[in-house]
């Protein structure tokens, strides 16, 4: 018996192991799509327009390109941050466009998040979507929340001391959400 016959079914396994399934490839660009999609919306003159939405958009297309290939590296945080960044820098964002730009972001790290958890070649059956989308809901419910609250608040002048409030509020956001040691 030859080595060759030993190893080379051995080697086509675990070369199949590096293949992207499709499930991979659909989650991974519902998440550019996603994320394109809010990057157009945080920019309604255009991407290049000027200098700086020309920057913002390279280095967040940069970003997502890394991500496409590594899902699960922290450069995800990258693109999110500048679409944020780029409808700060606007005087007027309407209260639709925020929504807009929002959700979409949310579509995009719930799919880069999925593609994250599971192997490249990992395939999501029937049941798994299902539990997926079951776990979205509660996501979605709470943004929509918060989302009309900001809505509602916006309207209202309030004085310095909500800065105390918003910083209550983030330091108990990251305790509810951070990962607790044992």
């Amino acid at each position: 018996m030859r080595l060759s016959a030993l190893v080379d079914p051995i080697a086509n396994l675990l070369l199949d192991l590096q293949k992207v399934s499709r499930t991979q490839w659909i989650l991974r660009l519902i998440g550019v799509a996603a994320m394109v999609l809010a990057l157009f919306g945080a920019l309604p003159a255009g991407v290049f327009a000027n200098f700086l939405a020309g920057l913002v958009s390279t280095l967040a297309l940069c970003a997502l390109l890394i991500q496409v290939f590594r899902p699960d590296t922290d450069i995800g945080v990258a693109s999110p941050l500048l679409i944020i960044l780029a409808l700060l820098s606007q005087s007027e964002v309407s209260a639709l466009q925020a929504l807009g730009v929002g959700a979409a972001m949310l579509v995009s790290h719930a799919a880069f998040a999925l593609a994250a958890t599971i192997p490249a070649h990992g395939v999501f059956e029937g049941s798994a979507w299902r539990l997926a989308l079951r776990a979205m809901l509660p996501v979605i419910a709470l943004s929509l929340i918060a989302a009309l609250v900001v809505i509602a608040l916006s309207g209202i002048r309030l004085g310095p001391w909500m800065l105390v409030v918003g910083i209550a509020a983030v330091i108990s956001l990251f305790l509810l959400v951070l990962p607790r040691t044992r």
